[in-house]
């Protein structure tokens, strides 16, 4: 895929520049260049679809309908993009409806603004609807999932790869017991973290950067992770057996490798470390003010997510020993 997004065309009623022209409003604005990349990405591949249709790249022409396909191939398609190799790997199948939204949202807003700056007299989107995903039913990794897979950092490390197994026990433990993003997880720094009390500075989304704390349990398994952490010139905290910069991928590589040898089964992933900080925190806390402020959220509809959830799990425990059922040694 060799759309790019270019400045240096008149304005005029350009697809191609107006998209262009979008971006460099953002980065103006002050998003964050995770945002700005956001949109950059979505409207590379909206622009890749178009020249592959033979779109007209005048915006007065493009119609709801043509918006209306790009997003069906979007969520049916497989190989999108016309990309091959690994480089193809999370577009090899049709995109989630979540997936789905997030180019709907980006469009929307788009074209939201190309109106604003008076080039169209409607959106295309304006007769587009695209409904929110149902929330999927949230699942925490079990006591005994996370045993499981720490004995397999402990056997690593029994048997000489101090290294791998002291920097995959840390990053499970740190995982659970803050409940930070993949992206906040690959973004720490050495000097992010205090060691001593357990705090440490992550960068959330949109920049935000907050304080989060770790307990005793995981600040011991950061202490043996930096002990045998290389004394390499890299301010990243995270580092591969090459004494690189852990990337997205790469943790996220090492935690399905600890999962698929720990037996652990069930979707889900990194993602699924957040939801079990979340749901015992709620359990032991009950302040959804504190949850927030520490998972980062920016208002409380997720927390309200995790507090049902919680409510859900009670109400199978209580269920476990009160089952009408059980209780009457029916024959």
């Amino acid at each position: 895929m060799d759309t790019e997004l270019k400045v240096g065309v008149p304005l005029g009623q350009s697809l191609k520049s107006l998209a262009a022209y979008f971006v460099i409003t953002k980065q103006s604005e002050g998003k964050s260049p995770k945002t700005v990349s956001y949109y950059h990405d979505n409207l590379r591949r909206f622009l890749w679809y178009c020249d592959q249709q033979q779109f007209s790249d005048d915006i007065r022409l493009i119609t709801q309908w043509q918006v209306k396909q790009f997003l069906a191939y979007v969520g049916s398609a497989k190989d999108r993009w016309g990309l091959t190799g690994t480089e193809s790997q999370t577009s090899k199948l049709p995109a989630s409806q979540a997936t789905v939204r997030h180019y709907y949202v980006v469009l929307s807003c788009f074209f939201n603004w190309v109106v604003a700056e008076g080039f169209l007299s409607e959106s295309p989107m304006a007769k587009i609807k695209v409904n929110k995903p149902k929330p999927k039913v949230i699942t925490p990794y079990s006591p005994e999932e996370m045993n499981h897979m720490l004995a397999v950092c402990d056997q690593d490390f029994g048997c000489g790869a101090k290294f791998l197994g002291s920097r995959n026990r840390a990053l499970l433990l740190v995982f659970l017991d803050s409940g930070i993003r993949l992206s906040e997880m690959a973004g720490m720094r050495l000097d992010d973290v205090n060691s001593q009390t357990g705090e440490f500075k992550v960068t959330g989304k949109g920049d935000k950067q907050r304080f989060c704390h770790l307990g005793v349990t995981a600040r011991k398994a950061l202490w043996k992770y930096l002990m045998f952490r290389p004394g390499v010139q890299c301010t990243d905290l995270w580092l591969t057996e090459e004494s690189q910069p852990m990337a997205l991928r790469g943790i996220q590589s090492a935690i399905e490798s600890l999962k698929k040898r720990a037996g652990v089964k069930g979707s889900g992933n990194v993602h699924r470390f957040r939801h079990s900080f979340a749901l015992n925190f709620l359990r032991a806390d009950k302040n959804v003010f504190n949850l927030q402020y520490l998972l980062g959220h920016s208002d409380l509809d997720m927390v309200r997510r995790y507090t049902s959830a919680l409510g859900m799990q009670d109400a199978i425990e209580a269920h476990r020993k009160s089952s009408p059922a059980d209780m009457m040694k029916l024959k």
